[in-house]
């Protein structure tokens, strides 16, 4: 519930700062493309972490 949370307040903060231009889009896409990317590489990793457990 707080990661939920604290990734919806890191992603309004980011359009806060690019409406008020601070940032420009493509900042803002690469801070998107690479929090998107470690979260997906985070996921897979619990995920074969978790079955290494299950099964080993």
């Amino acid at each position: 519930m707080i990661e939920v949370i604290g990734g919806g307040l890191v992603l309004v903060g980011i359009a806060f700062a690019e409406n008020r231009g601070w940032l420009d889009r493509e900042k803002v896409g690469f801070i998107v493309n690479v929090g998107m990317q470690a979260g997906i590489c985070g996921s897979l990793l619990y995920f074969i972490h978790k079955l290494s457990v299950l099964f080993l």
